[in-house]
């Protein structure tokens, strides 16, 4: 019986710390998952929230909520220690520079990441030891969460810093990783915008010529006219904005190329038009045909019918 009820205490103990993990998987921290949010807002965030407001509202709470902590059992020089960090804290906080997650697909702490931004904690070690301390902790520990850093320069700075190791990793936020988006033009659209750009530049330069002779032929506005609609029909579809801004910063990440494409697409596009409906408005005299083919009938002198091919040209 005393097995049994062993046993069964073990298991209700690894479903309740099961449960736990999982409740701040993908969460902004793994100590205390995303109450910061649910605490000030009244909602969970989800994968569409802000993560910089994320990043930010997580800091504001932790920083108060470890200054209200009773810490009367640290000496003095500790405590003020711990004082100064959590102003360091909320100048790093107020000025709103945090890293980014660019090497994993999920949630992940990023000592410090490839532009040189520093993390929560980083920065307070930073500002503390030095950035060389910094950086060398990060060569080691860059995705690790402080738990998971077995390392005697983080552990000396703890034990000197007036803060625990729990509170350390309070801290510690976790980032989103950043999207990825393919820079490159689509293929179809590539060579669908050639052609137009090739066939609208041709009939505008021809237009613009009309216009400055003040004669015109009946087929080359006409052209203009519907390649020109084409065109910029193509530009207005593949200017697509959907999916291709990251929430998190606001950086427009879609294909630069594909957009000043499709810009190009509809400017040149509404040129076309422009200069067809002018040259259609001010060119009322159609260019005479110089050259002319006809096929015609004849009898032979048996009295049969024949054909004859007939070319007459002015000059």
């Amino acid at each position: 019986m005393k097995t049994f009820a062993v046993s069964f205490f073990a298991i209700v103990l690894f479903i309740a710390v099961l449960k736990e993990r999982r409740s701040t998987e993908g969460t902004i921290n793994p100590i205390i998952g995303d109450a910061s949010f649910e605490s000030k807002f009244g909602i969970r965030p989800d994968a569409a929230t802000d993560d910089q407001l994320r990043i930010a509202t997580h800091l504001e709470y932790v920083e108060q909520k470890l200054r209200n902590r009773d810490v009367s059992r640290l000496s003095a020089p500790m405590r003020a220690k711990r004082a100064h960090l959590l102003n360091l804290l909320h100048e790093y906080r107020t000025a709103g520079l945090f890293p980014k997650n660019y090497e994993h697909a999920e949630r992940k702490p990023c000592f410090i990441d490839r532009n040189g931004t520093i993390c929560a904690v980083g920065y307070l070690i930073e500002q503390t030891a030095g950035r060389a301390v910094a950086e060398d902790i990060n060569s080691r520990n860059q995705y690790a969460t402080i738990f998971e850093m077995r390392d005697k320069k983080v552990d000396k700075w703890i034990v000197e810093s007036g803060l625990s190791k729990e509170e350390c990793a309070m801290i510690q936020p976790a980032y989103n990783p950043m999207p990825t988006y393919k820079p490159e033009i689509k293929p179809a659209y590539a060579i669908t915008s050639s052609v137009l750009i090739g066939l609208n530049g041709a009939s505008s330069v021809i237009n613009a010529m009309e216009v400055g002779k003040g004669s015109r032929t009946n087929a080359t506005p006409v052209l203009g006219i519907v390649g020109g609609a084409g065109q910029f029909i193509a530009g207005a579809v593949g200017f697509n904005r959907e999916n291709q801004v990251d929430g998190a910063t606001g950086t427009w990440y879609a294909s630069k190329t594909q957009r000043n494409i499709s810009m190009m697409n509809m400017g040149l596009g509404s040129l076309s038009i422009g200069l067809s409906i002018w040259n259609l408005a001010v060119n009322n005299k159609p260019v005479s045909r110089r050259s002319a083919w006809d096929l015609r009938s004849f009898p032979d002198a048996n009295g049969k019918s024949g054909l004859a091919l007939s070319f007459t040209h002015q000059f």
